[in-house]
């Protein structure tokens, strides 16, 4: 895919059909791989992230590098492993400071504003649901303006529990009210997915491609969108 020009990427509507539109209030998006690029994030965990541990331990570099890893695997889909301040005080580094050597790489996924857009303009009403910490999110918007195409941000920090987690779902009928039946989620993570469906969101979506350079997701269980543009009846991608 190319990310430096959506209008390059091929968009085939009819690959699947968009979502039952009429039938959905709210749209729920995850940030991080949905309507960004993963490539910034992967290239941060798991290629400055370990250098920069393993410089601070330069006795035991390797040594450093699997701890880290270890810790990674430890808390993976809980939320410290999503903590901005958990990272800080295992590894000791500045991770913002660290965050803002890649920021040229923060980018928006091929289409997402488009489609962000479009549903507001039908009168969708958007919530970026994200297990980013919200340090990061605040970091990510002034380098994009995120926000500004959506209506409500909700970070799992804010209810202390993973989009992995039955709670979270739970939880955030209190900061968002919704109709879970008419409710559509898009998100990157599969399990975030799967407990989103047994909480009793109707209407879903995954991505293929949440690092537009890396491999494709393969899910059997959800529907993968091979480009944002999916969600859009070709009426509007094609004014």
């Amino acid at each position: 895919m190319d990310i430096a020009s959506a209008s390059k990427n091929p968009v085939n509507p009819a690959v699947s059909a968009p979502p039952p539109w009429a039938q959905i209030d709210t749209v729920l998006f995850d940030m991080d791989g949905t309507l960004l690029d993963l490539h910034f994030d992967n290239r941060f965990w798991r290629e400055l992230i370990p250098d920069e541990y393993a410089l601070l331990h330069a006795h035991e570099p390797e040594v450093a590098r699997q701890r880290l890893f270890a810790e990674m695997e430890r808390i993976r889909g809980r939320l410290e492993w999503y903590c901005l301040d958990h990272w800080v005080r295992f590894t000791g580094l500045d991770l913002l400071g660290l965050k803002q050597r890649l920021a040229s790489h923060i980018a928006f996924q091929p289409h997402a504003t488009h489609v962000l857009d479009t549903l507001r303009l039908q009168g969708k009403r958007l919530v970026l649901v994200t297990n980013a910490h919200p340090e990061v999110f605040a970091f990510k918007h002034a380098h994009t303006r995120i926000g500004d195409h959506l209506d409500q941000v909700v970070s799992a920090h804010t209810l202390d529990c993973a989009k992995e987690e039955p709670c979270f779902w739970e939880r955030l009928q209190a900061i968002e009210r919704h109709h879970t039946g008419r409710t559509l989620l898009v998100d990157d993570n599969l399990a975030a997915l799967g407990t989103a469906r047994e909480s009793g969101v109707r209407h879903l979506r995954g991505m293929r491609y949440p690092d537009t350079r890396g491999p494709a997701l393969e899910s059997a269980e959800f529907h993968l969108l091979e480009s944002l543009a999916e969600l859009l009846p070709d009426r509007f991608l094609h004014p």
